[in-house]
């Protein structure tokens, strides 16, 4: 007897977990007239905001960057995106050359960062940059972390090289910029000839934090600028053994190397410039909006600004007998395979208000951000989505008292400016209303 109640447990056990229907969870188990029901609120305000400026640096305290974006790119909704990465590099050691070396050259060298932007996939042409030096140090502002912003001038002083390669992996591997001799060999002969203390760039004696400060001064920096004529955006590697110059020079028959590495993290960022398209000329300041309602769709996308704003609905008015056991925001954006432009594959959530400030990230309890998932449908994309769990957000929302206003959030690409976790301008083009889903159990 023992083992045929065991054996019916198991069965029901089975049927149960091979039922996969929310709206009818438990009702082959036991007739107790419990049951979850599913209702469907559009959301009903839904527009495009560009934010003034947003951070392109690491900041004083932050991580090193870890990434620098260059490039130039027009996107058919966003429209002409620059980038252009100011960055210093500084000797490590002090330079011992001897008197008879002969400088041969000097050369920048980059590497690709694994992100890229653009036609490249159908329509692989030619990249030129120049290389600029700066015409002062960026101006560091200790009262707000020295940060700097996408409005941040880069001041070129003058150009000093300039490099052109295709798009690819294995041509990238092997692209330089060749720097001005003149330069070069200003830079080379003061390694050789030390002047006094005041006057000698290469005197280590730290200052504050900085240990070649006297270099700083002399050679400001340097600043990668695109042409007008490239097609792409992508990124290189910001760090000293990928991003450096490197004097080549003989002496006594031998050829000797020497490498000036990247340094001095508070002064690197990104210019990011942004020339919108005719949708979006009206976006002259953050408070102002494009509504979904005007253009028929609504634009999310990282280096160059644009977020989508919503209205979230109303938590649900449910009786004491009803609670909500899910609840997902579902955004359905614009979506192809190969796209020159890639959707992200999450998105953030940040509140906000009336006057679109960002203020803070909308979080589900104290330590789970609300974050959209990019669910690919590879049989129908057009059913591809992207997927927002809110439901300890509206759980927490019913068991308090009716508001007069709804939350109004902020939809952005993750570090959308902030280089020193990642660099993206993937896009999220919303060209439905979302919708909220909310499930709900009821007790009788």
């Amino acid at each position: 007897m023992l083992r045929i109640i065991v054996l019916l447990t198991g069965l029901l056990c089975v049927i149960y977990a091979c039922n996969n229907d929310l709206s009818t969870i438990g009702q082959e188990v036991i007739n107790n007239n419990n049951y979850i029901g599913e209702e469907s609120y559009q959301v009903s305000y839904t527009a495009t905001v560009k934010a003034d400026s947003f951070v392109t640096s690491s900041g004083l305290y932050d991580p090193f960057i870890k990434q620098l974006a260059v490039g130039k790119y027009t996107d058919r909704y966003s429209g002409l995106t620059v980038a252009i990465p100011c960055f210093q590099v500084t000797p490590t050691t002090l330079p011992t050359i001897a008197h008879n070396a002969v400088l041969d050259s000097i050369t920048l060298h980059f590497q690709y960062g694994g992100n890229m932007w653009g036609d490249t996939l159908y329509q692989v042409t030619p990249q030129t940059f120049h290389l600029y030096q700066l015409k002062e140090l960026p101006e560091l502002d200790y009262e707000n972390d020295c940060y700097f912003y996408n409005n941040q001038a880069v001041d070129t002083a003058k150009r000093i090289a300039s490099c052109t390669f295709y798009p690819l992996v294995t041509s990238m591997a092997k692209a330089y910029f060749k720097v001005d001799q003149a330069l070069g060999e200003d830079l080379f002969q003061r390694m050789i000839f030390r002047r006094d203390k005041a006057d000698d760039i290469y005197n280590n004696e730290p200052v504050g934090i900085y240990t070649y400060y006297n270099f700083l001064k002399y050679f400001k920096g340097l600043a990668i600028v695109p042409d007008e004529n490239n097609n792409c955006l992508m990124t290189i590697e910001a760090s000293s053994d990928k991003l450096y110059l490197e004097f080549h020079y003989s002496s006594a028959g031998e050829n000797y190397t020497l490498q000036f590495p990247l340094a001095q993290r508070e002064y690197q960022y990104n210019q990011i410039l942004n020339y919108p398209t005719e949708t979006f000329t009206t976006l002259t300041n953050q408070q102002q909006t494009v509504t979904f309602k005007e253009v028929k769709f609504a634009l999310t996308q990282g280096l160059c600004g644009y977020m989508t704003k919503m209205t979230l609905p109303s938590v649900p008015l449910y009786d004491k007998y009803m609670t909500i056991v899910k609840a997902q925001l579902e955004v359905k954006p614009e979506f192809m395979y190969n796209n020159p432009i890639a959707p992200p594959s999450t998105i953030s959530v940040y509140r906000t208000n009336e006057l679109n400030q960002i203020m803070g990230l909308l979080y589900n309890n104290n330590s789970s951000p609300i974050v959209g998932k990019l669910v690919e449908n590879e049989l129908n994309t057009d059913d591809t989505r992207y997927i927002f769990d809110m439901t300890e957000y509206y759980q927490a929302l019913s068991a308090m008292p009716p508001t007069e206003k709804n939350q109004q959030i902020l939809l952005g690409v993750p570090n959308n400016g902030f280089s020193y976790l990642g660099i993206s301008f993937d896009q999220m083009i919303v060209r439905e209303e979302p919708i909220l889903r909310v499930y709900y159990a009821k007790y009788k």
